[in-house]
């Protein structure tokens, strides 16, 4: 694949991806667990997204290729494990497609209304599984102009809203304890969870070694103060035990404090930025089933390369269908939100035992990067980003037990997968893990 993305690319597409929809539904439902104090759940989340953006920086330095978590995560632990956390990924970014299309299809309800939501939920699905079909170029430009859009109006809506907050709401601010806050960080990850991404497509990036930690400064940054604002103007202007049951809360807040016209306005915004997250998940995470196809853990036809456009399109097609398959099993927003933050804290485990293991493994290539963290700090984040996701993976198995057997079906199903395939290409004769370890091995040489 041909290095095409820049840094304006890498940041719209990060910033697109990562905000998307999520900020107009999740804060305000929220909301209802942790009253104000979804402005603290908040915080929380955003400390594990800064680990996770820190050993994406380093993972995105030393591999600048497409689907490097599993080449990373397999190259430093065991294919088993690269293959697992992959699967994770894939499992869990079907379920956000799912989330983001069921929150487009909420607010396009607003728009043309009486339109079966789950009719709208596939077609936009479907919309960008075919853009993404035209290369990363095209999804690119697609990112950047909705990107735009929803950013300026985010601006306006967060100036004005914290303008005319009503104080008397936030009092109290943590109505129902912060054991409730505690329980509302863990769906509300779900709204950094995005940066690992920029690691996926490392290899259309240019200059990666700079571009990729500059991408994920200047997104964290954008994101972390859009969800702040964002959640204070919600529930500065509306009681929170009011939120229950609103499945637009973005949208209320500016029947609120804007005229009339400016309700459409602020709707079209919102259907921007979930665009945008699908459009970035698909670029992004389409290029992973493409590696396991290449080393034949998939079935080798996911791995061809379009020859026009240089994307590979049977890999967006796969994600494209298993996303659609996730929007018609249908669940509450949080419910989603929560399942693919356990899935993710599974992958963050194994990428931070990965990067400790990283001196021990690969010393002469960690030594030649571009940008290097300092051994104290490597340990520091790949520990806590260790810690941090076992205490989300407890609080989110506490709170929600369902998304706890969920996600044991989805690693179940996994695990069983991978000993039929190797058992199948152990039948023709073929060593699967062995043939793992020789791609990867040729992917470093040809790096390092």
């Amino acid at each position: 694949m041909e290095r095409t993305i820049g840094l304006w690319g890498a940041v719209v597409t990060l910033v697109g991806f990562v905000i998307g929809v999520s900020v107009f539904l999740l804060p305000g439902e929220l909301a209802v667990t942790a009253g104000p104090g979804v402005i603290i759940s908040y915080g929380i989340a955003s400390i594990m997204a800064l680990f996770s953006c820190v050993i994406a920086a380093q993972v995105g330095a030393i591999f600048p290729i497409s689907g490097a978590s599993f080449v990373y995560s397999t190259k430093m632990t065991a294919p088993f494990f690269g293959f697992l956390m992959v699967w994770l990924i894939i499992s869990g970014v079907s379920m956000a497609i799912a989330l983001v299309a069921h929150g487009f299809a909420a607010y396009f309800d607003l728009v043309v209304p009486g339109m079966n939501k789950s009719f709208v939920a596939v077609a936009i699905v479907l919309v960008f599984g075919v853009i993404n079909l035209y290369g990363a170029n095209a999804s690119v430009r697609a990112q950047s102009l909705m990107v735009v859009l929803f950013m300026t109006v985010l601006l306006v809506f967060s100036v004005v809203g914290v303008a005319k907050i009503d104080s008397g709401l936030l009092i109290p601010f943590v109505p129902n304890g912060y054991g409730a806050v505690l329980l509302a960080a863990v769906p509300a990850f779900f709204s950094y969870s995005g940066f690992l991404m920029i690691v996926e497509i490392g290899g259309e990036i240019k200059n990666p070694s700079r571009t990729i930690p500059w991408a994920l400064l200047i997104s964290f940054l954008l994101v972390w103060l859009c969800y702040t604002a964002v959640s204070l103007v919600i529930v500065g202007q509306i009681p929170w035990q009011e939120l229950a049951g609103n499945d637009a809360p973005v949208a209320t807040v500016a029947g609120i404090i804007f005229p009339a016209w400016a309700i459409n306005v602020i709707t079209l915004t919102i259907l921007a930025a979930s665009a945008t997250s699908i459009n970035g998940i698909l670029l992004g995470y389409s290029r992973d089933v493409y590696v396991l196809s290449r080393v034949r853990v998939l079935p080798e036809v996911f791995s061809r390369i379009s020859s026009k456009h240089g994307d590979p399109y049977n890999s967006v097609l796969l994600l494209t269908a298993t996303s659609v398959i996730a929007v018609l099993m249908g669940a509450k927003i949080s419910e989603y939100a929560t399942v693919i933050v356990m899935a993710l804290m599974v992958s963050q485990v194994v990428l931070g035992v990965a990067t400790l293991r990283l001196p021990k493994i690969m010393p002469d290539s960690l030594h030649k990067a571009e940008f290097q963290i300092a051994p104290f700090w490597r340990v520091f984040f790949a520990l806590g980003l260790i810690i941090f996701s076992t205490i989300f993976l407890f609080i989110g198995a506490q709170g929600s037990p369902g998304s706890a057997v969920v996600l044991g079906l989805i690693l179940l199903t996994g695990v069983v997968y991978y000993l039929l395939r190797k058992n199948f290409m152990n039948s023709r004769g073929i060593n699967m893990e062995y043939g793992v370890m020789e791609h990867i091995e040729e992917n470093v040489a040809r790096l390092h």
